[in-house]
């Protein structure tokens, strides 16, 4: 295969951490380490991880905050998102026509139209990846005419499918393998928390959201005595979390480790006794489970979206009935009460996590690219 110049195009990845963001900055070194020239376009902020051979441009945008200020629009979501991302698009329009892109790769379906355009001016080819549920009135009318399609997993095609009439090809998010690994237990950790070295840690690593769950954990911990829970991630959910702990006098048993960064994140992964996992909306794949179990941790998800197909019922981890906080106390008190059997699912879950590293999953990328570009 020829080396194709690509654009990576997504407003949030040089301005949030997250796993669609991490996966644009992971595929970005591995198509680079390939020999491809390899753009990733975003708006202007403060995150750029660009590796060797990566090149990174980024465009002014309006905040959606702003226009969730106007009345009208204050709880249109979808709406307030596209506004964003069509306030770069004027500006990025430019570099998508002239920066002789054989492949535009976006993340989101509210990029669609400035691709398109960009397509007309300069033949380059469109692939959607599809990571969520981010549908908005009118984008219909626009997906049927992009190039191809791929999605993070099963699920999320399913979703895509009924709302395009038409299924993307599955190619599950990557994991970067040497920095999820097992390794030893941080022996810092536990003092740092005010912890003794045998107190039973759950760890949650994700946005504050409230879709993500999180309370149900929280609720989980009164029929967990003991048990302690740390929360790895911030987000606008963290005041009202924050009030429901105290109400329920769990502060001593909850401890915000606020936004972490990735590259210590196995530090926590290889120092919990479980993960946890409380989506109950919007999930379509699960990063983070990939991440906890690359690095031989255990753990205990709702079953609900993606997080079926990432976790290796059984063997790598327990599913549990979303929103349930009494079945996700029975399955982590399950798993606590039983050492042997978690020594087992940490020696296992890393070979099943193998299967997402990032190797098989730019294969299955640049499958589609040769496809589109090679017909």
């Amino acid at each position: 295969m020829r080396p194709l110049r690509i654009a990576l195009y997504n407003l949030t990845s040089t301005t949030r951490f997250g796993g669609v963001e991490s996966f644009v900055w992971d595929l970005a070194r591995e198509l680079a380490g390939r020999g491809h020239a390899v753009t990733v376009i975003g708006g202007v902020g403060p995150r750029r991880e660009a590796g060797p051979g990566v090149r990174v441009v980024t465009f002014p945008f309006i905040p959606r905050t702003t226009f969730q200020r106007l009345p009208l629009l204050r709880r249109a979501y979808a709406e307030t998102k596209l506004a964003e991302r069509l306030t770069m698009a004027v500006t990025a329009l430019p570099e998508l026509v002239r920066g002789g892109y054989d492949i535009i790769h976006l993340q989101k379906p509210y990029d669609i139209g400035p691709a398109l355009l960009a397509r007309r001016l300069s033949g380059a080819r469109v692939l959607l990846g599809c990571h969520g549920e981010d549908f908005y009135r009118g984008d219909r009318l626009l997906a049927r005419h992009i190039d191809a399609a791929v999605s993070c997993s099963h699920f999320n095609a399913a979703t895509v499918a009924r709302r395009y009439g038409f299924t993307p090809r599955v190619v599950f998010n990557g994991v970067d393998m040497d920095l999820f690994r097992p390794q030893p237990p941080d022996p810092t950790l536990r003092p740092t928390l005010g912890l003794t070295p045998d107190t039973p840690l759950l760890l949650f690593v994700g946005r504050l959201q409230p879709w993500k769950g999180l309370e149900t954990a929280i609720r989980a911990l009164p029929l967990l005595p003991g048990v302690h829970l740390a929360v790895a991630g911030d987000g606008e959910d963290h005041p009202r979390l924050t009030n429901l702990v105290a109400a329920l006098g769990l502060a001593a048993r909850v401890h915000w480790l606020g936004a972490v960064e990735r590259r210590t994140l196995p530090r926590l992964y290889s120092s919990a006794d479980l993960l946890v996992a409380t989506s109950h909306a919007s999930e379509t794949f699960g990063i983070g489970l990939i991440e906890a179990q690359a690095c031989g941790l255990p753990v205990v998800a709702s079953r609900f979206g993606g997080f079926p197909e990432v976790v290796d019922e059984g063997r790598s981890g327990l599913l549990y009935p979303p929103r349930s906080e009494e079945a996700l106390a029975a399955a982590v008190s399950e798993l606590l009460a039983d050492p042997s059997r978690r020594t087992a699912m940490a020696a296992a879950a890393p070979g099943w996590a193998a299967q997402f590293a990032w190797p098989a999953v730019t294969d299955r990328i640049e499958q589609v690219y040769r496809e589109l570009v090679e017909p």
